[in-house]
Parts: structure tokens; C-alpha cells; sequence
């Protein structure tokens, strides 16, 4: 039995602007908002923010993108919809308020 995973061309995360990470990460967070997105942020081993989203219910053939942001954007977008301890995993000074949505 092997005891490694293969890293493949289609396991691998490639941002808008052609970096490229593997998936280990420190935190990884999905909320949902009111129009019924999905916002998906990856926290990478060098503290740098990949950002992601999408609309399950629309009819898209469309690939999901995935762009570097800024600590501070990822707070504006994930603070007001995280508890704390889950604010917490994701950045190192949060206080986040009570998610609305669970």
C-alpha cells in the first residue's frame, strides 16, 4: 500500500496572478452570506490570505478563481459571519463578533 499521496497538476491551487500552493494550509474558512455565496479563505503557511467564491445555485460552467488579499480584506469579508474561536484560527488578533449565520 503506498504511503504517499501523489501532488498532481489538479491538487494544486493556482491564485489569479499565477502563484501556486499546494493544499496545506494553517486555517481554511467557508461562510455563507444572504444572497446564498459561498466565501472560501485559505490562510497559507506564510500568513498570506487566497480568496475564493461562488454561487452554488447559479448555472455555471465557470472554473472558481482564486486571488491573493490582504489581511485586512479577508477580516472585512469573514469577521462580521465568524465566531470568535473560529476568527481566532484565521487571524492572530481577532475579535470577531457572533456569526449570524452558523
Amino acid at each position: 500500500m503506498k504511503q504517499r499521496l501523489q501532488q498532481t497538476e489538479e491538487q494544486l491551487l493556482k491564485t489569479e496572478c499565477g502563484r501556486v500552493f499546494g493544499y496545506i494550509f494553517k486555517a481554511m474558512k467557508l461562510v455563507r452570506d444572504e444572497k446564498h455565496n459561498f466565501h472560501v479563505v485559505y490562510k497559507t503557511m506564510t500568513d498570506e490570505y487566497i480568496y475564493s467564491f461562488c454561487n452554488p445555485f447559479l448555472d455555471t460552467l465557470a472554473p472558481n478563481t482564486y486571488k491573493l488579499i490582504s489581511e485586512e480584506e479577508a477580516k472585512k469579508i469573514f469577521l462580521p459571519r465568524l465566531t470568535s474561536a473560529n476568527a481566532h484560527e484565521l487571524f492572530t488578533t481577532a475579535k470577531a463578533s457572533f456569526a449570524l449565520h452558523a
